[in-house]
């Protein structure tokens, strides 16, 4: 999952040829004055070039730029990032938009009042480019942002790292699970099991990492890899191997309606870096008001059972956030 001047490439992704007009501009004022002109002189001319394409640009904000609370009441519409084939999170499906932080995003526009405009965020190298790409600055190709966006890890080191965004409102709490084969390996089966039986995962994901080093390397040479979860747990309905591990959401939605073959839990992981994580929203950081007003949207659908019946829709198991959060 993971420079152009910062002002020009802003304002020529919202006024279009006015960008070039503005590039044009800096390059002019960055020749050498001759002896007759004053500094002075210079200051007034880049005033003057400027203002008027300020005022374009505050006068016509476009969805290219992440906007305040108050600027997406008085548009009525709010820009909502989401990851692009991303199921049963955010996918599509015969051209429509689907899956559960999908519908987050329908649900916190309508409490707002106002219409979605989904971005759909290609993953980067790893979250803090997704960060940067989809909230404080924007992709290099058309510097477009979103107000919010959803999927973030809720973490104190994420949010160390990231100081241009607020990370807020966790709704759900993801797990690294084993799904083991009920017929094959009977019901609370260790990863012991797998030193003899072949287990899928994910290329380069945590689970494979792990399983690749796990009880000394003992796993390895039964770890079978797939491009995606969805096809190594197709190996897993075809018998291919009798375990599959990652997160339960992808676990769960990958099998489908063979999940009940399965034994799928938490089960002793020792020195896996991480057993689970919270998943939140994320904001620009002087947008304070916005994320408050959605933190609000997320508190009541985790405390009434809407955020619940949401993932239950999808066929997955949701497990909430500590009840510290929103109690």
């Amino acid at each position: 999952m993971f420079i152009q001047k910062l002002i020009p490439s802003r304002l020529k992704s919202n006024i279009g040829h006015g960008g070039n007009l503005l590039r044009s501009l800096y390059l002019k004022l960055l020749k050498p004055q001759s002896q007759t002109h004053k500094a002075s002189g210079s200051a007034n001319l880049l005033k003057g070039l400027l203002a008027p394409l300020t005022l374009l640009v505050c006068a016509n904000p476009t969805p290219g730029f992440a906007l305040s609370f108050d600027d997406i009441q008085d548009r009525g519409v709010i820009s909502v990032a989401v990851y692009r084939d991303f199921a049963p999170f955010s996918y599509r499906e015969n051209g429509q938009a689907k899956g559960v932080d999908v519908e987050i995003a329908q649900i916190i526009a309508d409490a707002l009042g106002v219409r979605l405009d989904l971005f759909e965020l290609s993953a980067d190298e790893n979250v803090d480019d997704d960060l940067r790409n989809a909230i404080w600055k924007g992709h290099f190709l058309d510097r477009k942002k979103a107000d919010i966006m959803l999927h973030v890890p809720y973490d104190n080191e994420l949010a160390r790292r990231n100081d241009l965004v607020v990370l807020l409102a966790p709704y759900y709490r993801e797990d690294m699970v084993v799904a083991r084969d009920i017929k094959k390996l009977g019901r609370d089966a260790t990863l012991g099991h797998f030193r003899y039986e072949k287990i899928a995962v994910e290329l380069d994901s945590l689970a494979d990492i792990y399983l690749s080093a796990a009880f000394g390397g003992s796993i390895r040479n039964n770890v079978l890899h797939f491009p995606t979860i969805q096809e190594a747990a197709d190996q897993a309905i075809a018998q291919k191997a009798f375990g599959l591990m990652g997160p339960r959401s992808m676990v769960e939605a990958a099998l489908g309606e063979h999940m009940a073959q399965y034994d799928i839990g938490k089960i002793p992981t020792p020195g896996l870096s991480r057993e689970s994580w919270l998943l939140g929203v994320a904001v620009k950081s002087d947008y304070r008001q916005l994320g408050y007003a959605v933190g609000d949207i997320i508190a009541a659908m985790v405390l009434d059972g809407r955020m619940k019946t949401l993932f239950e829709k999808y066929g997955l198991t949701y497990t909430p956030p500590p009840a510290s959060f929103y109690n």
